[in-house]
């Protein structure tokens, strides 16, 4: 084992056989994931509907489409009687740079988790009067990194070896998590102004962590490293209930609250620490989630909608440990003009990533030979490590979206439509002690269609 010494800032020098094993530490355990969602955390809301999509997912107390009642808030399906039958599929493509610099160098990395397709389907019918049912499927949320061409680098610039290698490591990161739901629900109109619903959603994850690819940079690198994840599967149950009240002819109140949906991932990380080789468990939570909104008609031909969702990250499995609590509000409109709609929303998200984050993520005790949660005097933070996953994987840094959407009824009983948005782009820094600084830029836009039947 190599044991030569290296040069620090301030004349500090590290055993290399040390440094050896924090860089692996640090890219091996950065396999958790960044996010594609839209607009708020890993989740799409209702971002992603082929009419809400265009009010910027404004969409919880009126909603103008059979899915977004269904996955939003279910006592709005009251608002759908008759027979309702929706088909769409939006794409996002997600635009990530991570710059790690350290000593006078950079390097760039960006992901090419990308081309991402959120199919949605769902229909209701009134089986009852003032009773109605429906059920759809779609993919709630969503996250990825592929950093396998090119890869995140740690302790960049120093050198190591004289044999000019960029930096101290380099690890192919490939992260892939996707939540598909199959949700049920019930609503009752109590009386022509209070409306209460329910849903229940079976969600059917797949879940991805660690590298893919040989590991580079470090002479005397010890343990396999290229190739740590598994790809698994799992499927939970959540459920959501709500409630809207016709205040006024033109003004309707709604709010809704939907439980946690956790997946646990058997066998989904390998770590040899304790001397034999095991896969490890995780399990992983997309929140608690409390929305509220008003919708109003402030002239025959124009909707307005105002929502806003909260939602408990700070308490969910994995994510608690990277991100915090998080406020999401949504603005739309609609203008009706002959058999035309035009629409447009803004929606704003605050920010979601914990300034100070833990030293692991979902529990995770070691990847490969290395423990997680370690620190090294003046070398490693316990929680450096986990700040390189914060800004590497490239979590949601953006707080703005607008979104556009457009749609014509061919006849009372069927219509298309599709929206544009784009979410701004967003910055986050970290820095550590010898890992190096940090720095992520990540904006999306999005594209969706659908076709709307009544009958």
């Amino acid at each position: 084992m190599n044991t030569a010494s290296i040069p620090f800032g301030n004349d500090r020098r590290i055993n290399l056989w040390r440094f050896n094993q924090v860089v692996l530490l640090a890219l091996a355990s950065a396999a958790s994931p960044r996010v594609l969602a839209l607009n708020t955390g890993t989740d799409l809301n209702l971002s992603a509907k082929p009419i809400a999509g265009g009010m910027a997912g404004a969409a919880y107390t009126k909603p103008q489409e059979v899915s977004a009642a269904l996955f939003g808030n279910p006592a709005t399906l009251t608002q759908f009687k008759g027979f309702n039958f929706g088909l769409g599929a939006a794409i996002l493509e997600p635009d990530v740079d991570n710059y790690q610099s350290n000593n006078g160098f950079t390097n760039r990395s960006h992901s090419l988790a990308q081309n991402y397709i959120a199919p949605d389907v769902a229909l209701s019918g009134e089986v009852l009067p003032g009773f109605v049912l429906g059920a759809g499927v779609g993919v709630d949320s969503g996250l990825g990194a592929d950093y396998r061409t090119h890869p995140i680098n740690a302790g960049a610039g120093l050198g190591l070896g004289g044999a000019g290698l960029g930096g101290a490591a380099t690890v192919p990161l490939d992260v892939e998590l996707l939540s598909f739901s199959a949700n049920v629900g019930a609503a009752y109109e109590v009386t022509p102004d209070l409306s209460l619903g329910a849903a229940l959603t079976v969600g059917f994850g797949l879940g991805q962590f660690g590298t893919a690819g040989n590991t580079t940079g470090l002479a005397g690198l010890s343990g396999d490293f290229g190739g740590t994840t598994s790809s698994v599967h799992d499927i939970s149950i959540r459920g959501a209930l709500g409630a809207t009240y016709q205040l006024t002819q033109d003004v309707k109140l709604g709010a809704s609250v939907k439980t946690p949906l956790q997946y646990h991932y058997q066998n989904v990380l390998s770590t040899t620490v304790g001397g034999s080789q095991a896969y490890q468990d995780v399990k992983l939570e997309q929140p608690l989630e409390v929305t509220w909104g008003i919708a109003a008609n402030a002239t025959p031909n124009l909707l307005l909608e105002a929502d806003v969702a909260w939602k408990n990250w700070s308490k969910s499995s994995l994510y608690k440990d990277v991100y915090k609590d998080q406020f999401l509000a949504m603005l739309g409109g609609q203008y009706s003009l002959g058999n035309w709609q035009f629409r447009s929303g803004y929606s704003y998200a605050s920010k979601l990533l914990r300034d100070e984050p833990n030293g692991t993520v979902g529990g995770f005790t070691g990847v490969g030979t290395l423990p997680l949660d370690t620190s090294v005097p003046g070398v490693l933070n316990k929680n450096d490590l986990i700040k390189v996953v914060q800004t590497t994987l490239g979590p949601v840094v953006w707080e703005h979206t607008v979104t556009a959407g457009v749609g014509y009824a061919f006849t009372p009983k069927f219509r298309l439509d599709s929206f544009a948005a784009y979410a701004f782009e967003g910055t986050a820094d970290r820095s550590t002690l010898a890992l190096g600084d940090y720095h992520v830029n990540a904006s999306e836009w999005a594209l969706g269609a659908g076709a709307n039947f009544k009958f």
